[in-house]
């Protein structure tokens, strides 16, 4: 679903860009090209207003025909007819704009642009006196070249732009969308696991009940299946209660109800109660406490937590192997570290212990009963009270996880 949503998304944006850069390469090129022809004709009327006027006021219309190579300058009469051309001009005849001609000798100057011989003119017709009014042409051949040089560039860069708005798109959706992305794998991962975890205590309560039912039994039977089912459903509430958890990891942290806590308290209580495995296993446990120190969180969540942690030392510890659990206060925060004798870990694996239901080679390879949660959880747990959770491993065989907790 994510997929097709980044394709169209992608596409959307492209044709905005490129349709908003067509918009600016086309608006640009005709403000170019009109400033070209403004450009042109500001020229026209200083070449006019500061020579030809000039020349005209101080020695009449005689000497105009051996003069300017530059611009094409003629005077005409009121008839339109050309009276005095400039040697440049003599068989220069573009047709003759009568309403320009009007206007010039009501002192109304204006252009026109006209093709005389197969080239485009930039023509301006200006009044001079009464008598007589100035027409001025110049070629824009020039202009025409760098104008189709323009249009051919804006052209071939087309091609160039498309692929580029193209790929700034695909990035910038992906990128975007990531997040989102990343929520859409989790619930499809979640929901799986969901149905994939509750699938087995389900079917264990449904074919217990079947078999309870195929015949008359004596009570003490039936009290042993219901006593079964009654255990089922408090492993599968329990589920329930930690998928309901994990399922708004992704988008809120948890709802705490904070109280002072003594961490040394709950320590000493979770290694009591994990006593019994310990002694079975032959493993060594040490303790480290910090008189006095207690934290501001939801204990219940936080026992959990650390619950959570133990219950893995203990049960990937090897036969014979040591526990530590480490107190100390560490800018600002109480660090509880958790290390315990190991097998080699991969890099590789290690980065991958935090992802919900994920179980290492080693809890497939020794079966160890879990669902790949319990360090998901745990951090999720602290750092919704501001702390975080951190793992090590060390040259001699010792695996470590150290929980920060804001100090009190």
């Amino acid at each position: 679903m994510i997929d097709p949503t980044k394709r169209r998304l992608t596409i959307i944006f492209t044709s905005v860009v490129v349709v908003f850069n067509i918009l600016i390469l086309v608006l640009s090129y005709l403000f170019w090209r009109e400033s070209m022809v403004n450009s042109a004709k500001r020229h026209m009327r200083e070449d006019v207003y500061t020579e030809f006027l000039d020349q005209f006021n101080r020695s009449g219309l005689d000497p105009f025909r051996n003069m300017w190579d530059e611009n094409r300058f003629q005077i005409l009469n009121r008839e339109g007819k050309v009276v005095v051309s400039t040697r440049n001009s003599v068989n220069f005849y573009p047709s003759l704009n009568k309403k320009l001609l009007d206007d010039a000798f009501h002192g109304v100057q204006g252009f026109e642009i006209t093709t005389v011989r197969n080239e485009k003119h930039l023509v301006y017709y200006f009044p001079i006196d009464g008598t007589y009014v100035g027409r001025a042409a110049k070629s824009l051949a020039g202009e025409i070249t760098y104008d189709t040089a323009s249009l051919k560039l804006i052209l071939m860069s087309l091609p160039a732009m498309l692929l580029l708005s193209y790929i700034m798109s695909w990035l910038l959706v992906n990128r975007a969308m990531k997040p989102i992305a990343d929520i859409f794998t989790f619930q499809e991962t979640f929901s799986s696991n969901v149905s994939h975890e509750l699938r087995s205590p389900l079917a264990s309560l449904k074919g217990n009940f079947e078999v309870a039912l195929r015949k008359e039994r004596p009570a003490a039977e039936y009290r042993e299946v219901i006593g079964f089912g009654l255990k089922e459903t408090d492993r599968i509430i329990k589920l329930l209660n930690i998928l309901s958890m994990l399922a708004s990891s992704k988008f809120k942290p948890l709802d705490l109800f904070k109280n002072k806590a003594d961490i040394n308290v709950m320590i000493k209580e979770l290694t009591e109660l994990y006593q019994p495995q310990i002694k079975a296993k032959g493993l060594t446990l040490t303790t480290t406490e910090i008189p006095g120190v207690s934290c501001l969180c939801d204990e219940n969540l936080i026992r959990r937590s650390i619950e959570n942690l133990l219950d893995n030392a203990v049960k990937y510890t090897p036969a014979g192997g040591r526990i530590n659990l480490t107190l100390s206060l560490l800018g600002g925060h109480i660090a509880l570290t958790i290390s315990n004798t190991s097998e080699p870990i991969e890099r590789e694996e290690l980065k991958s212990l935090f992802d919900p239901f994920y179980r290492g080679r080693k809890a497939v390879d020794l079966r160890v009963e879990g669902k790949g949660l319990g360090l998901y959880i745990a951090r999720y747990i602290v750092r919704s009270h501001g702390g975080d959770l951190t793992m090590n491993r060390s040259g001699d065989r010792l695996f470590s996880i150290t929980m920060f907790l804001p100090v009190s």
